[in-house]
């Protein structure tokens, strides 16, 4: 299991090539820079318009003539991004439009029987004369959350035998690639670099300044429909007497609740809260373990890291519930719920990419609450 730590690290540089107006450049913010790797975002534009949007990307740094190159773009599903990894070589002089078979990592799966069955290669396109790509999303899906477990791991996490990201062509005569990962003390900060790319990526796709899509407008320059001239409108805030500028308030639903139901199984306690279609929350039942669980956002079997601020990230996997309908995640530590407790907001990141970020508002309360239950007798909570 991941357990990334998140430390504060420096501010973001930015650099930003110029160029007369009418003319491409691009605009690059990095937000780690390690000894093997860096993390940055990358906006190109033409002029004042977006050609191309911005992208998330972590790329080797001492890997030449070599470079491993993972990319990941907003989709049009809020929450999800468009993942390609990159394979680039100076001097290799390959046809656009081929495909190579390439083995990344090491993806596999448990069979029914505890066999192991090993994951097939990735298919990779010719996209310039020195640089293949591919794309997560176009692989077979009972196999994507492997494959991008492989990438990722591989990238992220070293183990005490050293990189996992071993890169195999299957095709042709090219040597084996095994780039180093992050090294372990970078991992604890690396992930939580990257995380942060990929939110300000979400933000920025959404804010119609930066050319994200607008959004209803809640103002007009009509008048009210059946407004007399000089008449205040009934939904002003001088006439509901409130000061213009007043905060406005959180909706109920996006608060934590805390909700106890007799399920099957016996006694279940909920704590959770929902903002627009997305629901996070926890579920226990006394004597068992806890479970977190998401709806509105996974698809499938998938793997996810939950996150409060800057306290430690704990990976799960998890998979859709027959019996709820939303996904559910087992392996999270109580100490997740104590996070929530004090925390400012909970971020939950699949392996693909998808994440929702809630806030804590009321929490204490419901986790408070939850604890109770939870940690009730199974006895008791029979009778």
């Amino acid at each position: 299991m991941i357990k990334l730590r998140a430390i504060e690290f420096a501010g973001c540089l930015m650099l930003a090539t110029c160029l007369p107006s009418g003319q491409a450049f691009s605009q690059e913010t990095t937000y780690y820079q390690g000894t093997s790797w860096t993390i940055r975002m990358i906006k190109k534009e033409m002029g004042n318009v977006s050609s191309e949007g911005a992208y998330c990307e972590v790329k080797t740094t001492s890997f030449e003539p070599r470079s491993v190159v993972l990319q990941s773009s907003p989709s049009k599903e809020a929450g999800m991004y468009r993942t390609i990894l990159k394979l680039r070589k100076s001097g290799w002089q390959l046809p656009i439009g081929a495909t190579a078979k390439v083995k990344v990592g090491n993806p596999f799966k448990i069979g029914s029987g505890g066999q192991i069955i090993e994951g097939p290669p990735m298919t990779f396109m010719v996209e310039s004369s020195d640089t293949m790509a591919s794309l997560f999303a176009d692989h077979d899906p009972s196999w994507q959350l492997e494959m991008a477990n492989a990438v990722f791991n591989g990238i992220f996490v070293r183990t005490k035998y050293g990189s996992t990201l071993l890169i195999d062509f299957i095709d042709g005569n090219e040597p084996p690639w095994n780039p180093e990962s992050f090294e372990k003390f970078e991992q604890k900060f690396s992930y939580k670099a990257f995380e942060q790319c990929l939110s300000d990526l979400s933000q920025m796709a959404a804010d119609p300044a930066q050319g994200g899509s607008t959004p209803l407008s809640s103002t007009s320059p009509l008048k009210p429909s059946g407004s007399v001239e000089g008449e205040t409108s009934p939904a002003s805030p001088l006439a509901s007497g409130q000061p213009a500028d007043e905060p406005q308030a959180i909706d109920a639903s996006e608060q934590w609740h805390f909700n106890a139901e007799k399920e099957d199984w016996g006694e279940t306690c909920f704590a959770e809260t929902q903002v627009g279609d997305t629901k996070v929350g926890f579920m226990g039942s006394p004597g068992k373990d806890l479970v977190g669980y998401v709806e509105g956002i996974f698809k499938g079997d998938t793997r996810a890291t939950w996150h409060v601020d800057d306290e430690p990230a704990y990976v799960s996997d998890g998979g859709q519930s027959d019996y709820f309908g939303w996904h559910e995640f087992g392996q999270l530590p109580a100490d997740l719920l104590d996070q929530i407790s004090t925390g400012k907001e909970l971020a939950v990141t699949g392996a693909k990419g998808e994440r929702v970020v809630v806030g804590l508002t009321g929490a204490t309360q419901a986790a408070s609450k939850f604890k109770a239950c939870f940690n009730k007798s199974a006895a008791a909570s029979t009778h």
